[in-house]
Protein backbone atom coordinates (compact mmCIF):
# COMPACT_ATOMS: atom_id res chain seq x y z
CA UNK A 1 0.00 0.00 0.00
CA UNK A 2 1.11 3.78 -0.81
CA UNK A 3 1.07 6.32 1.46
CA UNK A 4 0.00 9.40 0.09
CA UNK A 5 -0.35 13.20 1.17
CA UNK A 6 -2.60 15.41 -1.67
CA UNK A 7 -1.40 19.34 -1.47
CA UNK A 8 -3.85 21.48 -3.10
CA UNK A 9 -5.69 24.63 -1.81
CA UNK A 10 -9.04 23.83 -2.86
CA UNK A 11 -10.34 21.34 -0.62
CA UNK A 12 -12.79 20.63 -3.56
CA UNK A 13 -10.23 19.25 -5.60
CA UNK A 14 -8.96 17.53 -2.94
CA UNK A 15 -11.94 15.76 -2.22
CA UNK A 16 -12.58 15.22 -5.77
CA UNK A 17 -9.38 13.52 -6.15
CA UNK A 18 -9.54 11.35 -2.92
CA UNK A 19 -12.86 9.86 -3.96
CA UNK A 20 -10.65 8.78 -7.90
CA UNK A 21 -8.13 6.93 -5.90
CA UNK A 22 -10.25 5.34 -2.99
CA UNK A 23 -12.72 4.16 -6.84
CA UNK A 24 -9.68 3.23 -8.96
CA UNK A 25 -5.97 2.97 -7.03
CA UNK A 26 -7.21 1.11 -3.99
CA UNK A 27 -2.98 0.29 -3.81
CA UNK A 28 -2.68 4.15 -2.56
CA UNK A 29 -3.68 4.75 0.92
CA UNK A 30 -4.32 8.36 1.18
CA UNK A 31 -2.45 9.52 4.30
CA UNK A 32 -2.89 13.24 4.85
CA UNK A 33 -4.33 16.51 2.98
CA UNK A 34 -2.95 19.76 2.95
CA UNK A 35 -3.92 23.24 1.37
CA UNK A 36 -0.63 24.89 1.55
CA UNK A 37 3.42 24.50 1.59
CA UNK A 38 4.10 24.86 5.06
CA UNK A 39 1.34 22.23 6.25
CA UNK A 40 2.51 19.72 3.59
CA UNK A 41 6.11 20.10 4.80
CA UNK A 42 4.89 18.92 8.27
CA UNK A 43 3.23 16.12 7.18
CA UNK A 44 6.10 15.49 4.61
CA UNK A 45 8.00 15.20 7.54
CA UNK A 46 5.52 13.03 9.65
CA UNK A 47 4.19 10.55 7.48
CA UNK A 48 7.03 10.08 5.22
CA UNK A 49 5.05 9.27 2.27
CA UNK A 50 5.52 7.53 -0.73
CA UNK A 51 3.75 9.44 -3.50
CA UNK A 52 2.95 13.60 -3.35
CA UNK A 53 -0.18 14.77 -5.59
CA UNK A 54 0.81 18.12 -5.91
CA UNK A 55 -0.75 21.17 -7.33
CA UNK A 56 1.85 23.59 -8.69
CA UNK A 57 -0.01 27.19 -8.69
CA UNK A 58 -1.08 27.88 -4.90
CA UNK A 59 -1.83 31.09 -3.21
CA UNK A 60 1.82 32.12 -1.23
CA UNK A 61 4.32 29.16 -1.60
CA UNK A 62 3.50 26.64 -4.85
CA UNK A 63 4.53 23.47 -5.80
CA UNK A 64 8.08 23.84 -7.11
CA UNK A 65 8.60 26.03 -4.04
CA UNK A 66 7.95 23.10 -1.51
CA UNK A 67 10.30 20.94 -3.62
CA UNK A 68 13.09 23.64 -3.39
CA UNK A 69 12.89 22.79 0.43
CA UNK A 70 13.22 19.37 0.38
CA UNK A 71 16.76 18.24 0.31
CA UNK A 72 17.11 14.49 -1.12
CA UNK A 73 13.29 13.67 -1.67
CA UNK A 74 12.51 10.25 -1.31
CA UNK A 75 8.56 10.34 -2.89
CA UNK A 76 7.49 10.03 -6.35
CA UNK A 77 5.06 13.01 -7.60
CA UNK A 78 2.59 13.40 -9.19
CA UNK A 79 1.38 17.22 -10.28
CA UNK A 80 -2.14 17.64 -10.14
CA UNK A 81 -1.81 21.25 -12.18
CA UNK A 82 -4.29 23.87 -14.17
CA UNK A 83 -2.18 24.27 -17.49
CA UNK A 84 1.04 25.98 -17.12
CA UNK A 85 3.31 26.42 -20.25
CA UNK A 86 6.73 26.75 -18.71
CA UNK A 87 5.83 24.41 -15.56
CA UNK A 88 4.49 21.30 -17.87
CA UNK A 89 8.13 22.29 -20.26
CA UNK A 90 9.76 21.60 -16.87
CA UNK A 91 8.05 18.95 -15.50
CA UNK A 92 8.35 16.68 -18.80
CA UNK A 93 12.29 17.58 -19.12
CA UNK A 94 12.77 15.95 -15.40
CA UNK A 95 10.39 12.67 -16.98
CA UNK A 96 8.19 12.93 -14.39
CA UNK A 97 4.00 12.91 -14.17
CA UNK A 98 1.59 15.79 -14.16
CA UNK A 99 -2.26 15.42 -14.74
CA UNK A 100 -4.41 18.56 -15.52
CA UNK A 101 -7.43 18.96 -14.31
CA UNK A 102 -10.32 17.98 -13.87
CA UNK A 103 -8.59 14.66 -13.68
CA UNK A 104 -8.66 11.76 -16.14
CA UNK A 105 -9.42 8.54 -14.35
CA UNK A 106 -7.38 6.68 -16.76
CA UNK A 107 -4.56 8.94 -16.96
CA UNK A 108 -4.30 9.16 -12.63
CA UNK A 109 -4.57 5.07 -13.03
CA UNK A 110 -1.55 5.14 -15.47
CA UNK A 111 0.38 7.72 -13.66
CA UNK A 112 -0.22 5.53 -10.14
CA UNK A 113 1.39 2.13 -11.74
CA UNK A 114 4.03 5.02 -12.74
CA UNK A 115 4.70 5.80 -9.54
CA UNK A 116 4.78 2.28 -8.39
CA UNK A 117 7.42 0.85 -10.57
CA UNK A 118 9.55 4.21 -9.55
CA UNK A 119 9.16 3.69 -6.09
CA UNK A 120 10.19 0.36 -6.05
CA UNK A 121 13.87 0.86 -8.12
CA UNK A 122 15.03 4.68 -6.70
CA UNK A 123 15.43 5.13 -3.04
CA UNK A 124 16.16 8.97 -3.87
CA UNK A 125 14.23 10.66 -6.59
CA UNK A 126 17.08 12.38 -8.93
CA UNK A 127 14.57 13.26 -11.09
CA UNK A 128 12.49 15.65 -8.76
CA UNK A 129 16.39 16.94 -8.27
CA UNK A 130 16.42 17.67 -11.82
CA UNK A 131 13.31 19.73 -11.63
CA UNK A 132 14.39 21.90 -8.41
CA UNK A 133 17.76 22.87 -10.42
CA UNK A 134 16.09 23.52 -13.45
CA UNK A 135 13.63 25.68 -11.89
CA UNK A 136 16.29 27.42 -10.47
CA UNK A 137 18.70 27.62 -13.12
CA UNK A 138 16.29 28.21 -16.04
CA UNK A 139 19.69 28.57 -18.73
CA UNK A 140 20.95 25.43 -17.65
CA UNK A 141 18.33 23.00 -18.78
CA UNK A 142 18.72 19.49 -18.23
CA UNK A 143 16.96 16.65 -19.75
CA UNK A 144 15.92 13.11 -17.71
CA UNK A 145 16.62 10.01 -20.61
CA UNK A 146 15.16 7.44 -18.38
CA UNK A 147 17.29 3.97 -19.00
CA UNK A 148 16.37 0.77 -17.92
CA UNK A 149 18.54 0.53 -15.03
CA UNK A 150 19.13 4.43 -14.55
CA UNK A 151 18.14 7.67 -15.42
CA UNK A 152 20.34 10.62 -16.31
CA UNK A 153 20.35 13.90 -17.12
CA UNK A 154 22.31 15.83 -20.16
CA UNK A 155 22.13 19.17 -21.13
CA UNK A 156 20.64 19.48 -25.11
CA UNK A 157 23.77 21.23 -26.17
CA UNK A 158 25.65 17.69 -25.78
CA UNK A 159 23.31 16.14 -28.20
CA UNK A 160 24.34 16.09 -31.59
CA UNK A 161 20.67 13.88 -32.85
CA UNK A 162 18.59 11.29 -31.55
CA UNK A 163 17.90 8.42 -33.62
CA UNK A 164 14.58 6.13 -33.21
CA UNK A 165 14.75 2.26 -32.41
CA UNK A 166 11.44 0.92 -32.40
CA UNK A 167 10.16 2.41 -29.12
CA UNK A 168 13.26 3.54 -27.78
CA UNK A 169 15.55 6.23 -28.64
CA UNK A 170 19.00 6.79 -28.82
CA UNK A 171 21.19 9.86 -27.81
CA UNK A 172 23.94 10.42 -29.95
CA UNK A 173 26.31 13.11 -27.97
CA UNK A 174 29.30 14.95 -28.75
CA UNK A 175 32.66 13.44 -27.89
CA UNK A 176 31.14 10.38 -29.09
CA UNK A 177 28.70 9.42 -26.19
CA UNK A 178 25.47 7.27 -26.43
CA UNK A 179 22.47 6.70 -23.82
CA UNK A 180 19.25 5.03 -25.01
CA UNK A 181 16.02 6.38 -23.48
CA UNK A 182 13.11 4.17 -23.01
CA UNK A 183 11.00 6.45 -24.63
CA UNK A 184 10.02 6.55 -28.52
CA UNK A 185 11.43 9.65 -30.48
CA UNK A 186 8.21 11.26 -30.90
CA UNK A 187 8.29 12.60 -27.37
CA UNK A 188 11.75 14.30 -27.69
CA UNK A 189 10.62 16.18 -30.56
CA UNK A 190 7.63 17.67 -28.96
CA UNK A 191 9.98 18.66 -26.02
CA UNK A 192 13.14 19.35 -27.82
CA UNK A 193 12.14 21.29 -30.89
CA UNK A 194 11.86 24.60 -28.69
CA UNK A 195 15.51 24.04 -28.37
CA UNK A 196 16.90 24.14 -32.04
CA UNK A 197 15.77 20.50 -32.82
CA UNK A 198 14.47 19.42 -36.28
CA UNK A 199 12.79 16.31 -37.70
CA UNK A 200 14.62 15.62 -40.37
CA UNK A 201 13.51 12.08 -41.05
CA UNK A 202 11.13 9.58 -38.95
CA UNK A 203 14.01 7.91 -37.56
CA UNK A 204 16.05 10.98 -36.86
CA UNK A 205 15.84 14.36 -34.80
CA UNK A 206 19.11 16.35 -34.68
CA UNK A 207 20.28 19.84 -33.26
CA UNK A 208 20.36 22.54 -35.50
CA UNK A 209 23.77 24.12 -34.30
CA UNK A 210 25.79 20.73 -35.31
CA UNK A 211 24.40 20.79 -38.82
CA UNK A 212 27.71 21.12 -40.68
CA UNK A 213 26.20 21.12 -44.70
CA UNK A 214 23.26 19.39 -46.94
CA UNK A 215 24.53 16.67 -48.93
CA UNK A 216 22.54 16.27 -52.08
CA UNK A 217 24.54 13.57 -53.69
CA UNK A 218 22.75 10.20 -53.65
CA UNK A 219 20.09 11.37 -51.98
CA UNK A 220 20.11 14.39 -49.33
CA UNK A 221 21.86 13.99 -46.39
CA UNK A 222 22.37 15.99 -43.18
CA UNK A 223 26.38 16.19 -42.30
CA UNK A 224 26.73 16.70 -38.68
CA UNK A 225 29.84 17.40 -36.52
CA UNK A 226 32.05 14.23 -35.62
CA UNK A 227 31.28 12.94 -39.23
CA UNK A 228 27.96 11.63 -38.50
CA UNK A 229 25.56 11.36 -42.07
CA UNK A 230 21.81 12.20 -41.41
CA UNK A 231 19.07 11.18 -43.81
CA UNK A 232 16.45 13.78 -44.55
CA UNK A 233 13.16 12.26 -46.02
CA UNK A 234 11.13 13.67 -48.90
CA UNK A 235 8.18 14.70 -46.64
CA UNK A 236 10.26 16.69 -44.15
CA UNK A 237 13.14 18.38 -46.61
CA UNK A 238 10.98 21.88 -47.07
CA UNK A 239 10.47 21.96 -42.96
CA UNK A 240 14.71 21.54 -42.77
CA UNK A 241 15.82 24.22 -45.41
CA UNK A 242 13.11 26.52 -43.49
CA UNK A 243 14.46 25.82 -40.21
CA UNK A 244 18.16 25.94 -41.45
CA UNK A 245 17.19 28.87 -43.22
CA UNK A 246 17.69 27.90 -46.80
CA UNK A 247 15.72 28.75 -49.60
Amino acid sequence: MLQAVIVDDETGNIENLTILLNKYCPQVNVAGTATNVDEALLLIRELHPSLLFLDIQMPGKGGFELLQSVVAPDFEVIFVTAYDQYAIQAIKFSAIDYLLKPVNVNELVNAVDRAMISIEKEKRNKRLENLVHTINNKQQLRIAIPGYKETVFISPDTILFCRADNNYTIFYLRNKQQHISSKPIFEYEELLSPHGFIRCHQSYLVNSIYIKRWIRADGDRLLMEEGHEIPISRNNKEKVKQAIGMK
